[in-house]
Formats: structure tokens, C-alpha cells, sequence
């Protein structure tokens, strides 16, 4: 079970760098293409659909990220207001319910991508090079298939140490805040 959190943890270091380098390409892409047009009144021609598709990629590895810290989709409602003898099992539930749910997008993703690859669809070109929609798109079932992985491993994960100490930080930082709104009430009096 250890070399399965490892190989997440792994997984999780390459989805945030992803989506790190996704975030920043399309920010300094977007800043280049903007520039382009006002300086020489036109832009790259291809550049805006690879946003797009930047866009699309980066929103679905973060989905991923999300499955990972429990921060995706849930009935935190019934979570909240149910016994705490309870929530554990509630836990399981939803990581079941969100792995089922993510088992059939899966198939249809992968529908979706066989799909585009028997039609040949172009996403977009990059002068003479056509991009395939099925390469373009891949990362939807990716996607799910990582957040199968994750809501599954969850199942067997101990209480996160990063949670517990980002717990313990909103906790000191309440304190602190209590305690300079405290420190203005006397300066006040």
C-alpha cells in the first residue's frame, strides 16, 4: 500500500506541474497574443484554439487534483451534520458513488476519443501540422481514470498530515487574529 501512495504521490507532484506550467503558457500566450494585434494589428492564427484546449487541460488536471484532496464534488451537507461516528463511513460512500460515476464517464470518454480518432477530426493546426481531436482531447478520460484512482486509494488513506497541519495553521491564525482584535479592544478602552 505504501508504493501505491508513493506512485501518487508521484502523480500528484506532475499534476500540479502541469497545471502550473498550463496556467503560466496560457497567461504568457494570451499577454503575447493580445500585444500582437495591437502592435501589428493581427495575432497567431492557431494560438487561440490552443488556449482553448490549454484551458480544457488544465481544468481537467485540476478535477484530478480535487479527487485527490477530497475537495471534489460531495454531500458535505450530510457530512457535516451527521454523527462523527459516521462521517468515515460517509467518506467511503462518496468515494465510491464518485468512482462509479467516474467509471462510466470514463467509458465515455474513451468512446468520445475512438470516436475522433476513426473520423480524423483536426482540433486545430499550427500552420501546415494538423492537431488531432483525439490527441487534443485526451486527458478526459485521463481525467477520470485518475479520479478513480484517487477516490479509491482515499479509501485506504490514514488522516492526511498536510490537512491536519493546515488545520493547525487556520487554528493559530484564528488565535492570532483573536488575540490583535483583543489587543485594539484594550488600546480602544
Amino acid at each position: 500500500m505504501k508504493t501505491l501512495f508513493r506512485i501518487e504521490d508521484y502523480i500528484v507532484k506532475a499534476e500540479k506541474g502541469i497545471v502550473v506550467f498550463l496556467i503560466a503558457a496560457m497567461v504568457l500566450l494570451s499577454f503575447m497574443q493580445v500585444l500582437l494585434r495591437i502592435i501589428f494589428h493581427s495575432g497567431i492564427v492557431w494560438l487561440d484554439p490552443l488556449l482553448r484546449h490549454c484551458v480544457l487541460w488544465a481544468g481537467f488536471t485540476g478535477a484530478a487534483l480535487a479527487a485527490r484532496y477530497s475537495k471534489h464534488f460531495a454531500l458535505d451537507l450530510c457530512s457535516r451534520f451527521a454523527p462523527v461516528k459516521m462521517r468515515r463511513h460517509l467518506e467511503i460512500f462518496v468515494a465510491l458513488c464518485t468512482s462509479a460515476a467516474a467509471g462510466f464517464l470514463f467509458y465515455a470518454a474513451c468512446r468520445f476519443i475512438a470516436d475522433e480518432a476513426s473520423s480524423g477530426a483536426v482540433a486545430f493546426y499550427i500552420n501546415h501540422f494538423a492537431v488531432k481531436g483525439c490527441f487534443a482531447e485526451f486527458i478526459i478520460p485521463v481525467t477520470f481514470a485518475l479520479v478513480i484512482f484517487h477516490c479509491l486509494l482515499g479509501i485506504f488513506r490514514p488522516e492526511d498530515q498536510a490537512e491536519e497541519n493546515s488545520i493547525e495553521a487556520a487554528n493559530c491564525a484564528e488565535g492570532e487574529i483573536m488575540t490583535v482584535n483583543e489587543n485594539r479592544k484594550e488600546a480602544a478602552e
